[in-house]
């Protein structure tokens, strides 16, 4: 019966008919009823909160406390009316005892779960001040308010603000969480509601305020319930777990790819669990056991069966199943067992079992085939019994060691070889018996390398019995027994002493050679210097002499001078390039250069010398050549000047032709092909192979009737590799010969063309300007001092460096011009002590006839603003003192004048020779009109006796003169009847030629006379 029903049976029992009485003890049932039926009621207020607003949840929460003061005063007001109804003497109650015991009952319940709610209150108190303390973010919920409370301190790895979500209802958290996590934590709070779970652990991404998200793991349980069970208050933490699911992300990508790894190696393999069921196996495994399907069919299936159904396959299946049983029994580590199959195949197996913290796992089988390797094996086997044999009849030291290096087994070429006896070696130790100690640690590391199976050879000096002085030759290789197991190593040993002995000779003899080579080189190098120095004298006072009135015979002795010091300045120029290209000290320009204009102007140098010979000199460029191309037009240059000059040196008659051919036309660049043919006297054969040798010549014959030293076609062939070519010669003993290169170059614009410097020199740039020349050799100093005379400076003289300061230090200049070569002191360390000791910023320029690439760096290291080559060119001279002087050259822009503008001659050259002296003019003018009547006389006359050779000579003759004075025309015409090549001796084209030259001196002659009355003729 209900607590009800009895209340409501004694009310009718003992008060029937005082209804004052039945009222309060009806409203005392209602109120224990309340008591009793509490939780359902709440637990019905709870479900309508969570789908009410917070106004609506403020009010059932107001009605709840109202009914429980309510029912709290009707249990005092049914206490007081039973206790005066207990002392009223007109009733009398026998059984009254009943509903009192029941009401103090009642009563002392409430009193028991006041205590019991204060202490509770207080734990939890306790424990929140506590969590605050730890560094996660600690929260609690109380479901009857359904509010999250944070305790969020300094440590805190989340960025959560208390007040944001202190006594605020869940739902605001959660709107925190990413949206396709959120079902989680909402599934999780249902669970506590329905009584599912008492505790959780679940993991969710949560937003912060900077937008990204985070991993966090959020750990909790009930803290306290009511009567009925029913969850109250949980508390938990929040752990920022991001780390660590990036940890984990990283090894399933790891876990994934050792898993594909596994799947495709040419092993198989077999991964089984710790109760024998497949986890993972592959493509090869199953091929090795003819398993249909694909390996994921194998997966979940018990191994057991799969070994059972396979062991037919193997030679000796209880042999298999037995030794597979032990294995998964003793769960010990086994490597390379050797299975036989029934199809002789041979299987090698390891058996891996996996332990996780002492626990076992599972385990690995890992499957090979080495069927080949057991044959290959067997045949090394056979091979090696052979070549033992063969070695014992052969003069070659056999021996075996282990791997501590004791001897296991000699053969009698080695006893022979260390002077040993086999009983004397075997059981020694290998090293300490013929290794030297300087030699130990290499062994050491032979032996080292030999268990990576590696084998090498290597040579060393051993002792042996009775010598330390022995060389052997030793090839060194890992040993394995039948079981692929390095037991030590063996070794193949030639005595190559005496070997060694010649060699040591032959070095002593290369390096005698080097010595040799080097101070050829350095002799080369220092006789070139020695001699160009005197070379710039005689080709700078050549020069300057040419500016003087001489004679015809005078001009001649001076033409050939000048001739013969050109020619011997080529051949220090080749021995100088051969030099740098020896050393690769040859670098190459990369500018843009005009194909056309190159064959031209080399055509130009060389096409007297063949017209003079009676040759034909034809030059021709195709069509399709770019106008621009990329390159080192000097190189081009110096290799086409030497092929036509050997071509026309030895070609007697015919001709000599330079085509220019176009290879290859691609949009940024072209190949092209040069061939210079000549139809000279050839060469054999034999002589071909040795054509490019560095002082080759055919025979001594050659070198005393063309000149010469051999190095030209060397070098030609090593300019032309440096240019990424290739050359090739064709030639027949008298046939004559035909050289083919292939280039290629890189198209250009006009702009890549080098600019022309057209800048003319005035008479004075250096007036006033006072230079000190430092030079050692008087020639140069008479050189240097007559060109720079001549431009009004003044001069001043040191012999060396040390000279050079004292005079420095007394007096000042403008400018220095440094020698590098001089007795005493030098003049890199004379520019050095100029910027070191005397502070002195003074512009230095080098003159040197060192012309090896790297010295003008060493000048400019040594403190030198420039560098000039000896012999140098008046101009270049005096440009660069007028740079460093801050007296920049005029540019002369050439006036464009039609023909009848063109004046019949001028004096602006004649001038610039004679420095304007008018007396000096007047007399070369003098020369002239006589020596022009006369030759001109004089070619008419010869034209008129058909001596064309004299006619071409008188013809030369005139060309200089009249270039002196810029009669330009007069030049061109003399210069045809000159290079014409005339077929009859009367001809009527040289007749018109000479009758054009005669009309143009005629008008010539009376205009300088009008021009200068002070002549006479």
């Amino acid at each position: 019966m209900s607590f009800n029903k009895l209340l409501e049976r004694q009310i009718k029992k003992y008060l029937p008919e005082d209804y004052f009485l039945q009222e309060h003890l009806g409203r005392f049932i209602q109120a224990v009823n309340d008591s009793y039926e509490e939780y359902e009621r709440d637990r019905k207020l709870f479900n309508h909160a969570f789908a009410c607003s917070e106004k609506e949840y403020i009010q059932i929460n107001d009605q709840l406390k109202r009914e429980a003061k309510l029912k709290h005063a009707s249990i005092q007001h049914l206490k007081e009316t039973i206790n005066k109804f207990k002392g009223s003497d007109t009733h009398s109650y026998s059984e009254t005892d009943d509903l009192t015991n029941i009401i103090n009952y009642l009563e002392h319940e409430l009193q028991e779960k006041k205590k019991a709610d204060a202490l509770l209150q207080q734990s939890e108190k306790r424990l929140r001040l506590a969590l605050q303390t730890i560094d996660d973010n600690v929260w609690e919920y109380h479901f009857p308010t359904r509010t999250m409370t944070f305790a969020v301190n300094e440590k805190s790895i989340l960025d959560l603000d208390r007040n944001e979500y202190e006594g605020k209802e869940n739902l605001i958290w959660w709107q925190t969480i990413v949206e396709e996590d959120r079902h989680i934590a909402v599934e999780t709070f249902h669970r506590y509601m329905t009584g599912e779970i008492s505790k959780h652990c679940i993991e969710y991404r949560v937003k912060l305020k900077d937008g990204s998200t985070r991993w966090i793991l959020n750990r909790g349980g009930v803290i306290s319930k009511s009567k009925n069970g029913r969850p109250i208050t949980i508390i938990g933490t929040l752990t920022d777990i991001q780390n660590y699911k990036n940890i984990q992300g990283e090894l399933t990508a790891t876990a994934n790819r050792l898993s594909h790894l596994l799947i495709n190696l040419q092993t198989g393999v077999l991964l089984e669990d710790e109760n024998g069921v497949v986890v993972l196996t592959n493509k090869k495994f199953t091929d090795f056991f003819s398993y249909p399907g694909s390996p994921e069919t194998l997966v979940g299936i018990e191994c057991t069966d799969l070994y059972e159904s396979s062991s037919a396959l193997f030679k000796h299946p209880l042999e298999f199943l037995t030794n597979t049983a032990r294995h998964l029994k003793t769960r010990l580590p086994i490597n390379n067992e050797e299975l036989k199959m029934a199809d002789g195949r041979v299987l090698e197996r390891n058996y891996i079992p996996l332990f996780i913290d002492d626990i076992y796992r599972g385990h690995l089988w890992t499957y090979n085939d080495i069927t080949e390797r057991k044959r290959s094996e067997i045949k090394l086997k056979r091979q090696e019994e052979k070549y033992r044999s063969i070695i014992a009849n052969m003069n070659l030291g056999l021996i075996e060691v282990d791997l501590d290096q004791n001897i296991r087994y000699v053969n009698q070429s080695f006893c022979l070889m260390c002077g040993y006896e086999e009983h004397e070696l075997i059981g020694q130790n290998a090293s300490d018996l013929f290794v030297k100690d300087e030699n130990k640690q290499m062994v050491a590391n032979k032996n080292s390398i030999r268990q990576h199976g590696l084998s090498d050879a290597y040579e060393m000096n051993v002792n042996t019995k009775h010598s330390d002085a022995h060389w052997w030759l030793v090839s060194g290789a890992p040993l394995y027994n039948d079981k692929q197991q390095h037991i030590g190593s063996i070794g193949i040993h030639l005595d190559i002493t005496v070997q060694k002995m010649l060699q040591r000779q032959l070095e002593e003899a290369k390096q005698i050679a080097e010595k040799s080579v080097h101070a050829k080189d350095l002799f080369l190098a220092n006789m070139s210097h020695e001699i160009r120095t005197p070379m710039n004298a005689i080709l700078g006072m050549s020069k300057q002499l040419q500016k003087t009135t001489l004679n015809q015979q005078q001009q001649s002795f001076l033409e050939i001078i000048g001739t013969a010091a050109e020619n011997l300045l080529v051949i220090i120029n080749d021995i100088l390039d051969f030099s740098k290209l020896e050393a690769g000290k040859v670098t190459l320009e990369e500018i843009g250069f005009n194909m056309h204009d190159l064959a031209t102007n080399t055509s130009r140098v060389l096409k007297l010398k063949a017209e003079e010979k009676g040759l034909i000199f034809e030059v021709s460029v195709e069509a399709g050549v770019a106008n621009v191309l990329k390159g080192d037009p000097y190189r081009i240059n110096q290799v086409l000047m030497n092929l036509l000059s050997n071509s026309i040196k030895f070609t007697k008659r015919g001709r000599v032709v330079l085509n220019c051919l176009l290879n290859n036309d691609q949009p940024q660049s072209q190949e092209l092909q040069i061939v210079i043919s000549d139809t000279g006297k050839g060469m054999d054969e034999a002589y071909l192979k040795n054509l490019f040798n560095k002082f080759s010549q055919e025979d001594e014959s050659i070198a005393r009737s063309y000149g010469g030293t051999g190095l030209g076609m060397s070098i030609v062939k090593q300019l032309v590799e440096l240019m990424n070519g290739t050359i090739e010669v064709q030639s027949k003993k008298g046939e004559g010969t035909i050289v083919t290169i292939q280039l290629s170059f890189s198209k250009g614009t006009e702009n890549d063309l080098p600019k022309k410097d057209n800048s003319h020199v005035e008479a004075h740039i250096l007036a006033d300007k006072k230079i000190l020349l430092v030079e050692d050799n008087e020639m140069n100093r008479v050189v240097a001092e007559t060109i720079l005379n001549q431009y009004g400076a003044t001069i001043s003289e040191a012999v060396n460096g040390l000279e050079a300061l004292e005079i420095l230090r007394q007096h000042p200049f403008d400018i220095v011009l440094m020698d590098i070569q001089m007795p005493v002191m030098d003049g890199l360390e004379a520019t050095q002590h100029i910027r070191r000791e005397l502070t002195s910023n003074i512009p230095i320029i080098a003159l040197t006839a060192n012309a090896v690439k790297g010295e003008m760096e060493k000048c400019i290291q040594a403190g030198m603003n420039d560098y000039l080559s000896k012999p140098f060119e008046e101009e270049d001279l005096i440009r660069l003192i007028a740079k460093w002087l801050g007296r920049e050259t005029h540019f002369g822009p050439v006036k464009a004048t039609s023909i009848d503008d063109t004046p019949l001659y001028d004096l602006c050259k004649l001038k610039q020779i004679t420095r304007d002296d008018e007396k000096f003019i007047i007399k070369m003018l003098q020369v002239f009109i006589s020596e022009t009547t006369n030759s001109l006389n004089n070619l008419e006359q010869a034209f008129e006796q058909k001596d064309i050779r004299q006619v071409k000579f008188l013809a030369h003759r005139m060309k200089s003169s009249l270039n002196n004075l810029s009669v330009a025309e007069a030049a061109n015409i003399a210069e045809k009847i000159e290079k014409g090549n005339w077929s009859a001796p009367d001809s009527p084209d040289l007749k018109i030629q000479v009758l054009a030259l005669r009309h143009i001196i005629d008008k010539v002659i009376p205009m300088i006379m009008a021009d200068y009355p002070e002549l006479h003729y």
